[in-house]
Formats: structure tokens, sequence, C-alpha cells
């Protein structure tokens, strides 16, 4: 059935945080410090999500898929029949202030240090890629892992750019290797690269000795290599 897209809403931070653990249940930096048979990783991810709903400069986009195939609503508005959200993105506008490199307080159980460590190194790239320059930021996307490759990225892709080039701005984000091919495909180009070691436990995690994180920017429509 099509999928739709729609602005999120507090009652969606339920299953936005659920399609953040599922969607990253094979992301050995998001394992060790969200343990995902912790009851506190959910608690914190859903809360942080509320808090995030009240940035202005925010923006949660869902795709969702009608649960019937009776649904005559069109992308436009929702469907009046039951539905479920199969991903969902957070776009952060080119009007909010700079990222805080500062560190929140980590859920109790995950690895509080490799959290800082990798958290911490992405805050700071960011600005210094990006240097102060007025910019929109993919800061997360994710789908359910069994609606991947339906076109449900593409849209909330989509959604992002077309303001990003209204406005004429750069866009910033931070992809794994495996997912950078989809971004360099709507015109990103990859500009540093985090290598972060994972010593003792951190190795033990789907069997990686290394995390690799690359910092991608696209810049404005038509001005690209000027």
């Amino acid at each position: 059935m099509p999928l739709h897209i729609r602005p999120a809403t507090l009652s969606d931070a339920a299953a936005i945080t659920e399609i953040y653990l599922s969607a990253f249940n094979n992301n050995a930096i998001s394992l060790l410090a969200f343990p995902r048979d912790n009851p506190a990783s959910y608690n914190w991810w859903y809360d942080s999500i509320i808090e995030e709903f009240a940035d202005p400069h925010a923006h949660f986009l869902c795709i969702y898929d009608s649960l019937t195939s009776t649904s005559t609503s069109t992308s436009s508005s929702p469907p009046s029949q039951p539905s479920i959200i199969v991903a969902f993105a957070k776009w952060v506008d080119a009007e909010t202030p700079p990222q805080s490199t500062a560190m929140p307080k980590w859920p109790e159980g995950g690895d509080h240090a490799i959290a800082d460590r990798f958290f911490g190194t992405l805050a700071r790239k960011h600005g210094e890629v990006m240097g102060g320059r007025r910019h929109w930021y993919l800061e997360a996307l994710a789908t359910r892992p069994e609606w991947q490759g339906r076109g449900a990225a593409g849209m909330l892709m989509r959604w992002g750019l077309s303001r990003v080039d209204e406005e004429g701005t750069e866009a910033y984000l931070e992809a794994s290797p495996h997912g950078k091919p989809v971004y360099e495909h709507f015109g990103f180009r990859e500009v540093d690269r985090l290598v972060l070691g994972l010593e003792g436990e951190g190795e033990e995690v789907l069997g990686e000795r290394e995390f690799v994180e690359c910092f991608m920017v696209r810049g404005v429509v038509g001005k690209e290599g000027k």
C-alpha cells in the first residue's frame, strides 16, 4: 500500500523510540550506550524525544502505512483507518543555534564513556565542518527493519531537501559507511570520518573492533564547485 508522510506528534513518541531502537539494533555504539535489555534505555530515548518536540527548530516527520486497503485518504491527509508508523526523521532547520557539545546524563546500565566519546565527537565535528554556516541538519532517520528498501527514507530525505533548496542552504548529516551511498544519491559527499576503536567489551559487540561514522555535506544547489 502507498506510504504517506506527515508531521509527527507527541503521541508518536513511543513509536519513534521503538523504531530507533530496532533500526539501530546492529549498531555497536548504540548497543553499548543503550543496552536493549535495559528498560532505562527505552525510557531515556522516549523522554529525550518528548523534550525535543518542544524545540521550534526541530521537525519530526513520520512515514505511515494504512493497515487496510480501503483507505481513501491522500498523501496530504492521514487515513481514517488505523495505521502503522514505519519510519521517522528529525530535521533541524537553519535557524537553530549552534549545537552544544555538552553531553547529557546517559541511562544507567550503558557505557557512558563510549557514549561521551562518540556523541561528543559528533557534536564537535559538526561545528568544525560547518564552521557557523547556515544549514539544515538531518539529525536522525530510521526505518523499521522489515520496511527498509520500500521508499520511506527517500520520502523523508526529499521533505527536508526541498526546504534546504528553497532556502538556498547547505545540509549536513552523519552516516555509517553502509548508509553513505544512499546519501550520496541525494547529493551529499563525505568530508571527514570518525574511526573509533572498540576495546574490551566493545570488541565483542557484533565482532567489531572499530566503528566508523562519516561526516557528509550537501552544498548549496547550483553552487557546488564554485
